[in-house]
């Protein structure tokens, strides 16, 4: 329901808030006057076109902004307008896409007489109210969720025999990779461990030769370390008779020596320990290449080569259990189908049984609102699908999370005209009515809560006009209903009466809208019947409907 209406800078208004209220309210005015105006703003901000003539003149925007409550939900809806005819759209003061806040806002409200805003036009929306007249929304929450499962297991069963056609080969690949994995049997770290061994090895000879070179400058030589040490301890030691403080250092010196012999001793021993076995050398290699082949293919690592084999027998070991898994798949998808099918075909049932009634309904209240003759249909259909497993009638048909059948409103509003589908029916004032019946019928299964009527009055008078304001005051009892109009049955049985009125002053002109009180209700409605100039008669008659409107 709409709380609140504020224009800026819209056409000719220059500024206007007006609190929204419940029931059934009628919008009045002179002609000319901006009653329009005030509709075709609102028609903005739930979603409609803006253009840059909406910008007064002399402006460089114009705002259009209503407050409303969507189920339970205060919210704030705002367009701007620029004056070269750029729209943006704010929903709680947050910028929105205009694609997105049209699709958010589709169901705020209705404009009768502006089609691309009607939430009924749309034949999205027909399957939906005749599911909620028949009553049978658990029936579709029931083939919803059967839906859902099938497709699910539908797809489960595509993925698996897709598997399956290349299971052969798949398992075959999968086969011999782990088998070359598993002969060569490769250990974490093992690659560090065998390149060292690797360098060790494939240096032998050079490690040989410069340790058999080294040894010979440290005691084998004439000239070798140990021997040069051995004479300085002999010089030290015949000089220490005349200074026994040199024998530390003599000591010392010895000491280097021995280390040295010592040293000597063990790198012989290495060497001799170094053999040259090229068998071996080849060996490491081999491994070390084949442990490198294995991580450039399954993963960089050992680690990784460890991960491709344990997925690729657990990949294995799911291939082997294919005909298991499809055949358990096989039973769900024939017991979710036969659900399906059931649920599908008691839906269908009920909607064909049903589907006459709903159009009996409006065909008779649109008779009362002066459209005697007119037809209304609620066309089921199905669209053949071959690959569905989903039948009607012996062939297959497309189904979806509400059955298979497609469900269009036709509408044929003279007598001896065919049905033509609702969104192609005539506008204006006819429009408004046949779209008043269907809102009387659907009323409590239509989540709009807010209808909003320009030309409902148009070309109906007498005991026509008294029917539309029936049922127009019938409708605000479940609906915020507001309507612009011209005839005092509708404005009569008004809750609330909104007076829209131009003036021009200084060569500018300004807009204001007021609700009236019981005695200037009275007064508008006399306009109604004789013009700007209220005669006796007319305030008698006004009366006279305010009174039988009254009960």
């Amino acid at each position: 329901m709409i709380h609140r209406l504020f224009i800026k800078n819209f056409a000719i208004i220059n500024a206007l808030s007006l609190p929204m209220k419940k029931g059934l309210t009628v919008v009045t005015g002179e002609t000319g006057s901006g009653k329009s105006l005030i509709l075709k703003s609102m028609g903005i901000t739930l979603g409609g076109n803006g253009d840059k003539t909406d910008v007064r003149s002399g402006k460089e925007k114009a705002i259009v902004e209503v407050e409303l409550t969507i189920k339970g939900k205060e919210k704030i809806l705002r367009r701007i307008i620029s004056k070269a005819g750029r729209t943006r759209s704010f929903m709680d003061d947050e910028p929105m896409a205009e694609q997105d806040y049209r699709d958010s806002v589709v169901s705020f409200a209705d404009f009768h007489g502006q089609h691309e805003q009607q939430y009924i036009m749309n034949p999205a929306t027909h399957i939906d109210f005749l599911d909620s007249f028949c009553d049978s929304n658990n029936m579709v929450q029931k083939i919803d969720e059967t839906y859902l499962d099938l497709t699910k297991t539908l797809k489960e069963l595509d993925t698996l025999n897709e598997k399956q056609q290349d299971a052969a080969n798949q398992k075959e690949l999968l086969q011999f990779q782990v088998q070359e994995i598993q002969s060569i049997d490769p250990q974490i770290d093992e690659d560090i461990k065998l390149g060292k061994e690797f360098k060790r090895l494939n240096h032998v000879e050079e490690l040989v030769s410069t340790v058999q070179r080294l040894n010979q400058s440290l005691t084998e030589n004439d000239h070798s370390i140990y021997r040069q040490l051995a004479s300085t301890v002999d010089e030290l030691s015949r000089l220490s008779k005349y200074d026994e403080s040199l024998n530390p250092y003599m000591e010392s010196i010895n000491q280097a020596s021995v280390s040295i012999q010592d040293t000597s001793a063990e790198l012989i021993h290495h060497i001799d320990s170094l053999e040259l076995d090229q068998n071996h050398l080849k060996e490491v290699e081999e491994r070390l290449q084949a442990i490198e082949g294995l991580k450039r293919k399954y993963g960089g690592s050992i680690e990784g080569v460890h991960s491709f084999i344990q997925e690729s027998e657990k990949e294995l070991d799911e291939l082997s259990g294919l005909d298991i898994a499809i055949s358990s798949l096989e039973s769900d998808k024939n017991h979710l189908k036969s659900s399906y099918q059931k649920y599908a075909d008691q839906l269908h049932s009920i909607r064909m049984k049903y589907s006459n009634k709903i159009g009996s309904k409006i065909e008779n209240e649109m008779a009362l609102l002066n459209m005697a003759g007119a037809k209304f249909e609620v066309q089921i259909m199905q669209q053949n699908d071959s690959g569905s497993p989903i039948v009607h009638e012996g062939e297959p048909v497309k189904y979806g999370p509400k059955g298979y059948d497609q469900v269009a409103f036709f509408l044929s509003a003279n007598p001896g005209e065919l049905p033509k589908p609702l969104a192609k029916i005539a506008s204006g004032g006819e429009v408004s009515r046949i779209m008043l019946a269907i809102k009387s019928v659907l009323k409590k299964y239509d989540p709009v809560d807010t209808l909003i009527f320009d030309e409902i009055d148009s070309g109906i008078s007498g005991q026509a006009a008294e029917k539309v304001s029936e049922a127009l005051e019938k409708l605000s009892k479940d609906k915020q209903v507001i309507c612009i109009t011209h005839l005092p049955q509708i404005a009569s049985r008004a809750d609330h009466h909104l007076y829209i009125h131009k003036s021009i002053h200084e060569e500018k002109t300004s807009v204001t809208a007021r609700y009236l009180n019981d005695e200037e209700k009275l007064k508008a409605i006399a306009e109604l019947f004789s013009g700007e100039i209220v005669s006796r008669e007319g305030l008698t008659s006004a009366q006279q409907f305010m009174d039988q409107a009254r009960g």
